[in-house]
């Protein structure tokens, strides 16, 4: 078997061609669109694969004319040697075929003096979500357990580096590295995806629930595959799973706990009232580990040390924006569960966002009216367009007559693959003729309801799945975007209400975006050129979690603090608005906005707080993350009301006590937590 670090592919062939590597549930595109004399080449260690993992690579010929598939190219062992293995496609679109060629020599690691023999060591490329944050190849070791880890550590103390834990990238905001790193500075990224993936489920007992252990390094898709096969659920379909989740699965569990990630989801729906806690996926954990310092001992050395839920400073690592080395947590469960999704595009945004009255407080059709009777909504609303998709989901224990059932997840492919020739298409189009954004955002519209049906953005049947209205187990519903989806900027804010207030925030919040797009427009300015979306979850319930002294994450934008309580305030409204990076008056508009958000949502009225991997604290100049005056609404928000051993303060001194050589940070979370 080849044994190799990096795979190239060299189309020789007469045919265009996407190509991935993939190995279980975890799927890398290559390239897409690779036309003929061109190549393209995928570093298998920055995947979020151990080494060892048979790696497969697949070639997807446009306008395939075979009769049957050619033989399957030989796979590769992943193998941290620096040796690039070669692939070529040759042939025709009827009579195409991959043949594996030359392996070549290897490359040599990367060397720092001292660093530890056990961990391997890789100069890795570094590419965020929206492509807008991007390093040069740069140091990347992967340790393989705890005691390396905290080698790594305690080097990094002695050297003088900085350490950042990299998963797959998936998120907006400069908490891994800053745009600004330099290529030759100390800075030393840590990829737990190698050693820090597995998992064990572990029986309710001792007065805790059923639990899963998991590796921060695992993805989400992997963590809930493993759940969905597991005996015992005792659900309305096997396994386990959480009562909702992050749309994505190539996220890694650290990372979604790192921020406080969340799905769309409030208790009170038929069949949904699970007994564990509807907000983010941070408070569903019942007890982590991290590698840290003693604060009873600020000189000691690095070492790893497990945190329960009921101990007090556990709270400030449930969300911790990257401000802590966690390898592994264990979260509560809870049985699998049925789901049927439905997509509505044939009611306009007037009536899904129409104002209440005293005489009609929940209009029909209306997003609060879906939110009441399914507890599960989501909206994707195309500018300029009439009819946003309205997505909902709903418990349903066996499949209704009229539902198609599903087996796998990212069940909408004419959303999800988009090839970089499309991206390059579009973004050349908005921002080199930015009044061709309304059409733009018309024809999305429109490809998203012909998609519901099968149908190509001309109405031709066949060209994908009919998904208008599935069912299926929770993962393969809740699971709904891949890397290949549009890459687009995002502002993202949890808006803390009363769940009665959901429908007056909802007109308000759709009637300022609204407002502004037409106020642009008429100056020939369009700012945004991608969907406003909107979800719904419950806050941070610590009530809700099976251990008795649980407390709310401190910084999770979802965490419920004295002054929640004493509003009535238990839902938040995830507001974002999707741009093309680099358009023209982007930044202005995102700025003017939340200066709105902030003036509207105050004092009994709601709070606002970031969604941390998303932008947020915008400048008209600076762009996101240099507003001084939000970074300072964000830490009295955190802290309005609270103890001094529940605020902000108590956050950032708490998290500087375990890491005691300042080892997980970078500049922008200096500014940050000050």
């Amino acid at each position: 078997m080849i044994q190799a670090q990096r795979v190239e592919l060299t189309n020789s062939a007469w045919v265009i061609l996407d190509w991935t590597v993939s190995a279980g549930t975890y799927r890398q595109t290559a390239s897409i669109n690779l036309t003929r004399s061109h190549s393209a080449t995928v570093d298998l260690a920055g995947q979020p694969w151990a080494e060892g993992t048979i790696v497969t690579p697949d070639v997807v010929v446009e306008a395939d004319l075979r009769r049957q598939p050619p033989p399957p190219p030989e796979p590769v062992q992943l193998t941290m040697n620096g040796r690039t293995a070669h692939y070529e496609v040759t042939g025709y679109t009827y009579d195409w075929t991959v043949n594996a060629g030359a392996v070549d020599p290897p490359t040599p690691p990367p060397v720092l003096p001292g660093f530890p023999s056990s961990v391997p060591l890789n100069l890795l490329p570094y590419s965020n979500w929206d492509r807008q944050i991007v390093l040069p190849p740069t140091l990347t070791c992967a340790p393989l357990t705890t005691d390396d880890l905290a080698l790594v550590c305690n080097w990094a103390q002695d050297n003088g580096y900085q350490l950042r834990p990299r998963g797959v990238m998936h998120g907006w905001s400069p908490l891994t590295v800053t745009p600004s790193t330099p290529s030759n500075g100390r800075v030393l990224l840590v990829d737990l995806t190698k050693g820090f993936a597995g998992m064990e489920l572990l029986p309710a007992g001792n007065g805790l629930p059923t639990r899963v252990r998991v590796g921060a390094g695992a993805t989400m898709l992997e963590l809930l595959t493993f759940l969905e096969a597991q005996p015992g659920g005792g659900g309305s379909a096997p396994g386990y799973s959480f009562p909702h989740t992050p749309a994505p699965g190539d996220l890694t569990v650290g990372g979604v706990l790192a921020i406080g990630a969340h799905g769309t989801a409030v208790p009170g729906a038929p069949g949904d009232d699970f007994a564990a806690s509807y907000g983010s996926l941070s408070n569903q954990v019942v007890d982590l580990t991290v590698v840290a310092t003693d604060p009873a001992n600020p000189g000691a050395r690095y070492t790893a040390r497990t945190l329960t839920r009921d101990e007090p400073a556990t709270k400030a690592v449930l969300t911790h924006v990257g401000r802590a080395l966690v390898t592994e947590a264990t979260l509560q469960v809870v049985p699998i569960y049925n789901v049927r999704g439905v997509s509505i595009t044939d009611l306009p945004s007037a009536t899904i966002f129409a104002a209440p009255t005293v005489a009609d407080p929940v209009p029909a059709n209306s997003f609060a009216s879906f939110l009441d009777s399914m507890g599960r909504v989501e909206i994707i609303w195309y500018p300029f367009s009439d009819n946003p998709w309205l997505h909902t989901w709903q418990v349903a224990p066996t499949k209704p007559s009229s539902s198609i059932a599903v087996s796998t997840p990212f069940n909408y492919p004419f959303a999800d693959y988009v090839p970089d020739g499309l991206q390059n298409l579009i973004t050349h189009l908005v921002n080199g003729d930015p009044s061709l954004t309304p059409a733009v955002g018309q024809m999305a519209a429109r490809v998203t309801a012909f998609g519901l049906d099968g149908e190509n953005w001309a109405g031709v049947s066949g060209t994908y799945p009919v998904s208008r209205d599935i069912w299926g187990p929770s993962k393969n519903s809740l699971l709904y975007i891949q890397a290949t989806t549009l890459k687009v900027t995002a502002n993202g804010y949890a808006i803390h209400l009363r769940r009665a207030d959901v429908q007056q925030a909802v007109h308000d919040l759709i009637g300022q975006y609204t407002s502004m797009l037409t106020g642009y427009a008429a100056k020939g300015s369009y700012p945004v050129n991608s969907a406003l979306e909107l979800r719904v979850t419950a806050l941070d319930d610590p009530s809700r979690v099976g251990v008795a002294a649980a407390e709310s994450p401190v910084i999770s934008a979802l965490g419920q603090g004295p002054v929640d309580v004493a509003n009535g305030w238990d839902i938040a409204v995830w507001f974002d608005v999707l741009t093309i990076p680099g358009t023209e008056g982007a930044d202005q508009f995102y700025a003017e906005l939340e200066t709105w958000l902030i003036e509207r949502f105050s004092g009994t009225a709601g709070a606002v707080l970031p969604e941390w991997s998303k932008g947020w604290a915008y400048t008209a100049t600076g762009g996101p993350w240099t507003s001084t005056d939000f970074l300072t609404h964000v830490r009295s928000t955190v802290s309005d009301g609270r103890s001094n051993t529940d605020d902000w303060a108590w956050e950032a001194a708490t998290l500087t006590s375990m890491d005691g050589a300042n080892l997980f940070t970078n500049p922008f979370l200096g500014t940050l937590f000050g």
